[in-house]
């Protein structure tokens, strides 16, 4: 870098030493010369930083929609399945009641009233991601609701109530919502934490093969609490010789049964009643696991079904 004239000229060598001499004006230029440089360097050091506070904001914000939009779609995914259980339990009882023999005339005419037409609402391009997983949590308390009221219908039909059509559609089905303590619907969810195991075919964790899996496990710290998702009677409260480990099983009537495994302490006793969101056990990792979890099913007249068509699509 070249000095200045003024600078140059001022600078006296003697041997290894060097001597500077300015007038009054040319100090003065020099600490403006200096002082500017300064100041700029300042600034331009400001402006890189809140250039790099926002880049760091935009990839947060960025990040979080990401997240917003990945939680929607396993929403979606979750309200999908309900709706399509919705649809086959609809034709399966539309079909029963055509087949009883009550004399009555059938029951199946006209469309029943289903959510998807709801999905619509949540196609608005004007909605931010939070607005989208209120309506879809809103559908998805409609869908439960829904749900509940035709598994007892099917149960009912099955029991042989189809003989009078008539006392079936008397009975007065939950429309409020599935938190109310004596529900006897599974409406909540039995623990926070993570899935980590679906229901259906999967690898076996403990022997390595394929294995069907009754339930979902849900992951959480070590004495987690764990509550009944319904009403109910408790039938088996204790240690099984199986994989379940210390199991707590609950009869909530109209063919529903739940269970949770692995539990490390029980805190119910057989042929207690309990009430939906009462605690009944501890996580653990007892029986054949390898981790704290709590393996959730539930039972429709002995058969396991998917517990998440019956699971809120938030677990808060």
């Amino acid at each position: 870098m070249k000095l200045p004239a003024f600078i140059s000229h001022a600078i006296e060598s003697n041997g290894d030493f060097c001597k500077i001499t300015l007038t009054k004006r040319q100090l003065q230029i020099l600490i403006g010369v200096v002082s500017t440089l300064l100041v700029l360097s300042l600034a331009l050091g400001i402006w890189g930083a809140l250039r790099q506070a926002e880049l760091i904001q935009l990839r947060q914000q960025t990040q979080l929609q990401t997240e917003q939009l990945k939680l929607l779609q396993q929403k979606t995914q979750m309200l999908d399945k309900k709706i399509q259980t919705m649809d086959a339990l609809d034709q399966e009882i539309r079909q029963m009641v055509k087949g009883a023999e009550s004399g009555q005339p059938s029951q199946g005419g006209g469309e029943s009233e289903k959510p998807q037409a709801a999905l619509s609402d949540i196609s608005d391009v004007n909605l931010t991601p939070s607005q989208m997983s209120a309506k879809l949590s809103k559908i998805d308390k409609q869908a439960q609701k829904r749900l509940a009221s035709f598994y007892t219908l099917r149960n009912i039909l099955k029991d042989g109530a189809s003989a009078d059509i008539a006392a079936v559609q008397s009975i007065n089905f939950a429309t409020r919502s599935g938190m109310m303590a004596n529900s006897t619907t599974p409406s909540i969810w039995p623990s926070k934490g993570v899935i980590t195991s679906n229901y259906g075919y999967r690898t076996d964790p403990v022997y390595g093969s394929s294995a069907f899996h009754e339930g979902i496990d849900i992951a959480d710290d070590y004495a987690t609490q764990i509550v009944a998702t319904a009403a109910g009677t408790v039938t088996f409260a204790g240690p099984t010789s199986g994989g379940y480990g210390n199991l707590v099983e609950i009869d909530h009537g109209n063919g529903f049964v739940t269970k949770y495994g692995h539990n490390s302490v029980v805190l119910v006793t057989e042929g207690m009643h309990v009430n939906q969101g009462q605690a009944v056990a501890l996580m653990g990792s007892t029986g054949k696991s390898t981790g704290s979890h709590v393996h959730y099913e539930v039972d429709i007249n002995g058969t396991a079904v998917d517990p998440m068509v019956f699971l809120p699509i938030s677990n808060d």
